[in-house]
């Protein structure tokens, strides 16, 4: 689904596409369509590099992840994967610094974002591009966007961390053994989408969702994300204090818990900065 407003990353044309359709929004669209948006090493670094430059960026309250022409992403480029086992290292989604596979660092940016992300799933998602859309804070997805692992069908392993996260454990399996793509509607019944509408509202739920959550208090958002990345999997009185002490950060860091303490108090609406 690109976004016909902005600029690109990588010039027209990109692998990446990037736009800003409303103050507080930043557009991140794969543009591989032809590949459908499979990740190798040129898409993946565009888009890390972008998710990087976003964690600083005050522009970008929010960060939109979507897929150009009919698919969200194919996972990675098993083109690009074989090269990269024959030591042709150029397209690889492998990256040379770390030898991380790039989807890798991708989640963990996406995950550990200062703002919400979300995940416009216009279409089918697999393999490493389930791990993108569920490391987004919200999937909001096409009535035709399928999603699920496939690897099995290749012989290879993953989807075990992220969709494991929503779905538990087993429910992770069972998705990897079938070899196949949830429907839209089974991924919405399993929590794995937090939104499902037609696909020509894509565009619009999304970009009104993403509005809401950039006028809100993006500071506090991303004090909470940082806050269930610590506690994910910690003993209840460990992750209670933790709690706590992120209570007590916020109320000390955060200038809009005083805004909308006041609004509060006052009976009117508050008016965020994501200060």
């Amino acid at each position: 689904m690109t976004h016909g407003q902005g600029s690109t990353a990588s010039g027209t044309g990109g692998v990446l596409l990037v736009s800003r359709p409303a103050p507080g929004v930043l557009w991140l669209t794969m543009n591989r369509p032809a590949r459908r948006n499979a990740l190798d090493r040129a898409l993946g670094e565009e888009l890390l590099r972008a998710l990087e430059r976003a964690e600083t960026d005050p522009r970008a309250r929010v960060v939109v992840l979507t897929g150009a022409g009919s698919a969200f992403c194919g996972g990675d480029d098993l083109g690009a994967v074989d090269e990269h086992i024959a030591g042709e290292r150029g397209h690889s989604p492998v990256l040379g610094d770390t030898a991380d596979p790039v989807y890798l660092r991708i989640v963990e940016a996406i995950v550990t974002a200062p703002q919400p992300v979300i995940a416009a799933v216009n279409g089918p998602a697999a393999g490493a591009g389930t791990e993108l859309a569920c490391a987004a804070d919200l999937r909001i997805a096409s009535g035709t966007a399928r999603i699920g692992s496939c690897l099995v069908n290749v012989a290879q392993t993953g989807t075990a961390v992220m969709l494991a996260r929503i779905v538990g454990a087993a429910k992770a399996t069972e998705i990897y053994l079938s070899g196949g793509l949830l429907d839209a509607a089974d991924a919405e019944r399993l929590g794995i989408y937090t939104r499902v509408v037609p696909p020509e509202d894509l565009r619009d739920a999304v970009l009104a969702e993403a509005r809401r959550l950039a006028a809100g208090p993006t500071r506090a958002i991303g004090l909470y994300k940082q806050l269930r990345e610590r506690v994910y999997g910690q003993p209840l009185e460990q992750a209670l204090r933790v709690q706590n002490g992120f209570h007590i950060r916020t109320n000390r860091e955060v200038h809009d818990a005083v805004e909308g303490a006041r609004a509060f108090v006052e009976k009117r609406d508050p008016e965020f900065t994501g200060r």
